[in-house]
């Protein structure tokens, strides 16, 4: 384990619900602060040793560098007013403020010190500072092969935020010029010159930042910039008969396979894929939470009487209990009887511990939806998830809790999908139920009279 993730160890992020850039930001945040306390610490400690060792060099932080300040001979080219022949100075030497930084400044600082002590010490281009590479000569490709190993400098390595690297990797892998400086106006030509959506080229202006702040590189030009959305994504959310008969494709793939098939050892890996459906679909998972080190022993257990699925802390937004919105579709999609299945999952994610290996796992899920023949994707069950919830009267809060969002996220979430069907359905239920109260106030409005008729015969005379 290098020094950056045992400084984690003992990293306890707050518990987020909102899975988009905001709430992956608060994560973030959170470890700079953390790994920022750990990093004072070690510098306090290496001073301490130095001082100890009777070292007359200290190392102090200067933004995102270290520097050495002693007490050296005056620099060519500059006086001292008191006509001393010495005067402090701090040597910056282009280190940067980590714990392999650290541990390199106090090795120039041994160096340094010797040479103060041995009256050896010579104002060389190393110390004025003449041989520091210029972080801008470098390509485009030369910060992305060092970007894994930047990224992690102020991360704690978890699955959630490999994953994170990944799909920023990706993008920067399929849209940035490689062969380019590392500058501000090849960074903006990447995005105009970016053909795929406004949503892709927003995610790579995020990858861009990302990339420079790990690069130490400022590109001013992209902190406010977002491309604004002209043609909006058309999106068809299943209702739930949709949903209810999409399922029954799987068997019937099955049962139209050619009979040759049947005699392979994967034959029945339709019932895992069938499985990881009816889940989306009852719970409104993101796909990786059911592949991330499923808790299957709660689920089967006879203690779970509310039949929740337990969400992984290594998933996007932590660890949750999620409970189905239609606790019949736990049976009639056989989620907790179909005992095969879940040993197949248990087989599909045996020995995968890296986020690249599990991702891979959970890919099969896409792939068996087009194989199948479903008429729409696998977040789109998790989009009907949501707007179910808002039809039955479900409270906001608790249907985002459920589904690992933040008010704000699930809200928009289901107003952007919300299609004129269930606006139609909303309004329908709505006067509905105002029909009914109205109905119930005006029966309790003729009880009390029928009450008060009674009570004025009895005291008739």
């Amino acid at each position: 384990m290098d020094r950056t993730q045992e400084a984690f160890a003992d990293f306890q992020p707050t518990a987020i619900t909102d899975g988009g850039y905001l709430g992956r930001m608060q994560v973030v945040n959170e470890q700079e602060v953390h790994l920022k306390t750990k990093l004072d610490t070690e510098l306090k400690a290496v001073n301490t040793r130095l001082k100890a060792a009777r070292v007359c060099v200290s190392v102090r932080q200067s933004g995102n560098c270290l520097q050495l300040r002693s007490t050296l001979p005056i620099k060519p080219g500059d006086i001292d007013k008191n006509g001393k022949e010495t005067k402090q100075y701090d040597i910056s030497l282009g280190i940067p403020f980590n714990f392999d930084g650290l541990m390199t400044a106090e090795e120039e600082a041994y160096e340094l010190g010797k040479l103060i002590a041995r009256k050896q010490f010579q104002w060389t281009d190393k110390y004025l500072g003449k041989i520091k590479v210029k972080a801008n000569t470098k390509t485009i490709g030369e910060l992305i092969r060092d970007f894994e190993r930047n990224y992690f400098q102020t991360r704690k390595r978890t699955l959630r935020s490999e994953n994170s690297f990944s799909s920023y990797l990706y993008i920067a892998r399929k849209h940035l010029p490689e062969d380019k400086l590392a500058i501000n106006a090849n960074f903006i030509d990447a995005v105009k010159s970016c053909s795929s959506s406004d949503s892709v080229k927003n995610e790579l202006i995020k990858v861009i930042r990302v990339l420079c702040k790990c690069s130490e590189i400022e590109v001013p030009e992209l902190h406010n910039l977002k491309i604004p959305s002209i043609a909006k994504r058309k999106r068809d959310i299943p209702t739930d008969l949709e949903i209810e008969q999409e399922y029954l494709k799987f068997e019937s793939y099955a049962l139209k396979r050619p009979s040759k098939l049947e005699f392979r050892e994967d034959r029945h890996n339709w019932k895992l894929w069938r499985w990881v459906y009816g889940m989306l679909a009852a719970y409104g998972l993101r796909p990786l939470e059911i592949f991330v080190n499923p808790d299957l022993n709660w689920w089967l257990s006879p203690e779970n009487t509310m039949n929740t699925w337990r969400v992984n802390e290594e998933c996007k937004t932590g660890e949750r209990e999620v409970l189905p919105l239609y606790p019949h579709w736990v049976e009639s999609f056989i989620l907790k009887g179909d005992r095969e299945a879940m040993e197949l999952l248990k087989m599909k994610i045996a020995n995968k511990v890296t986020s690249k290996q599990i991702n891979a796992a959970r890919h099969g899920t896409d792939r068996w939806f087009r194989f199948v023949g479903v008429a729409f994707q696998p977040y789109d069950l998790r989009h009907a998830w949501a707007i179910r919830a808002h039809l039955m009267g479900i409270p906001i809060k608790a249907a985002a809790d459920n589904l690992g969002h933040s008010v704000n996220m699930h809200t928009s979430i289901y107003q952007k999908w919300f299609s004129l069907e269930n606006r139609n359905v909303a309004i329908e239920q709505a006067m509905k139920k105002k029909s009914k109260t109205e109905e119930l106030q005006e029966r309790i409005i003729q009880l009390e009279r029928e009450n008060q008729r009674l009570r004025r015969q009895k005291v008739s005379p």
